[in-house]
């Protein structure tokens, strides 16, 4: 296999490795209006380190990844649980206090943290373009591959890129 051409040989055939072929097709989404706290178990659960959110018919709204639950400037996020956490002396002189910051946490939904806008991968992408997409975009990962109608069909992270390398 050829690392900058990216080939793979089937059957004695050459052929230029895509999106596809190194993508995840069981893809684990989220919902916008599902909680926050729920989302993040879902990413816990599964070890990943982001999620497509998708609407009821599989067309990509946002994504929500770790790094969109520790560093958004949202009104409750993890920054603001581990405050929470440390004032807790503070918070038992103030009930009142206490229980509004638990309530909005536990009300905090996907799309209020979630990137509604995020980079995407068309099916038909190239390995080369995919490689691209991770080189160009450090954060990012990992990146929801869509159809044309914006229908998620797969993702794809820095580690399935890696997947065609391993011996």
């Amino acid at each position: 296999m050829d690392f900058l051409g990216a080939v793979l040989y089937d059957n004695g055939m050459e052929q230029a490795l895509t999106v596809r072929d190194v993508m995840t097709r069981d893809v684990i989404t989220v919902g916008p209006d599902m909680q926050v706290i729920s989302a993040a178990m879902v990413l816990d659960k599964n070890n990943i380190d982001g999620v497509p959110v998708v609407s009821t018919e599989g067309i990509l709204e946002g994504i929500l990844t770790e790094y969109d639950l520790i560093s958004k400037g949202s009104a409750i996020h993890l920054p603001t649980f581990i405050s929470i956490l440390q004032n807790l002396a503070v918070f038992r002189k103030d009930r009142g206090q206490f229980k509004k910051e638990v309530n909005e946490l536990a009300l905090l939904k996907v799309r209020d943290l979630m990137n509604p806008d995020p980079l995407t991968l068309s099916e038909n992408a190239t390995f080369e373009e995919t490689v691209a997409a991770f080189r160009d975009h450090h954060r990012v990962n990992p990146i929801p591959v869509v159809d044309k109608s914006n229908k998620v069909v797969g993702v794809v992270s820095r580690y399935d890129v890696l997947k065609p390398f391993h011996v």
